[in-house]
C-alpha cells in the first residue's frame, strides 16, 4: 500500500476507535493515559501563556480523575484573563498542530520523542503533586521510549492516534464549561471560562461557546488537512506555479 494511502488510513482509524471507545463501556479505561496527556497539554498551555506574558509558574498539579490546576501569576486582569482561556484555546490549537504535523516524513517517532521529552522536563520543572509528577514523568519516559524503539509504522499509528485525542478532547471537554462548577481532584471549582467572564465583565457562557467553535474549527481543520493530497495534485500545483511564475 503507498505511504500516502497509509497515512490516510492511519487517522480514519484513530479517530473511528476514539469514537468507539468513548462509547463503549470500559472504553475509558483504555483512553485513561490518553486522558491524561490531554490534561497535561491543558495544564501545560495555561502555565506557556503565562511565560509569554511575562508572568511566573508556580508549579502544576495533575489529579488521578484527569482534572488539573495550574498555579501562575501572569500579572493584570487582562493577562489572568489570557491565561484562563489558554487552556481550551491552546489544547484546540495543539490538536491541530499535532494532526498536521503528522503529514511530515517520520511525524510519529519525531513527535513522540518531542512530546516525551516536554512531558518528562516539565514533570521534573513544574508537576507537583504526588500522583501528577510520577503520572507523567512515566508516560513521558513511555513516549519517548515508543519515539526511540517503535518502528516506524507502529510509532505512525500511536502518534496518530495521541493527536486525533487531543484534537477531538478540545471539543468534548468544553462540555463542562456550561455548568456552574465542575471537579477538580473530586471538589468543585470554578470554571475557567466563568473565570474570564468575572475578570472581563462579558458574560461566561459567551467565553464558553467561543471556545467551542475554535474547537470545532480546529478540529476540522486538522482533521481535514492531514490527510494528504489526492495523488499527483502536488506536480500539477508546482507546474501552475512555475507556469504563472
Amino acid at each position: 500500500m503507498p505511504r500516502m494511502e497509509r497515512g490516510e488510513g492511519r487517522l480514519l482509524l484513530a479517530v473511528a476507535v476514539l469514537v468507539l471507545l468513548i462509547n463503549v463501556p470500559y472504553g475509558n479505561y483504555v483512553l485513561y493515559p490518553f486522558a491524561l496527556f490531554g490534561t497535561w497539554v491543558h495544564e501545560l498551555c495555561h502555565a506557556l501563556a503565562a511565560l509569554a506574558l511575562g508572568g511566573r509558574v508556580d508549579h502544576i498539579e495533575i489529579f488521578s480523575d484527569t482534572s488539573g490546576l495550574a498555579w501562575t501569576a501572569p500579572g493584570g486582569r487582562l493577562k489572568h484573563a489570557v491565561v484562563a482561556s489558554a487552556g481550551y484555546t491552546g489544547t484546540a490549537i495543539g490538536g491541530a498542530a499535532l494532526l498536521l504535523f503528522r503529514k511530515k516524513e517520520r511525524a510519529g517517532q519525531i513527535g513522540l520523542s518531542l512530546l516525551g521529552a516536554a512531558m518528562v522536563l516539565s514533570a521534573v520543572v513544574w508537576v507537583r503533586n504526588g500522583f501528577g509528577t510520577p503520572a507523567i514523568l512515566v508516560l513521558g519516559v513511555a513516549l519517548l521510549a515508543a519515539g526511540r524503539a517503535l518502528p516506524r509504522e507502529l510509532s505512525g499509528w500511536l502518534y496518530t492516534f495521541l493527536a486525533a485525542v487531543t484534537s477531538l478532547d478540545a471539543v468534548t471537554s468544553i462540555q463542562t464549561l456550561f455548568g456552574a462548577t465542575h471537579l477538580v481532584n473530586g471538589k468543585p471549582s470554578s470554571t475557567d471560562a466563568r473565570t474570564v467572564g468575572e475578570l472581563l465583565l462579558v458574560p461566561w457562557f459567551v467565553w464558553a461557546a467561543a471556545w467551542l467553535a475554535l474547537a470545532l474549527v480546529c478540529a476540522f481543520v486538522g482533521l481535514r488537512y492531514a490527510l494528504p493530497a489526492t495523488p499527483g495534485t502536488e506536480g500539477r500545483d508546482d507546474h501552475q506555479r512555475r507556469s504563472v511564475s
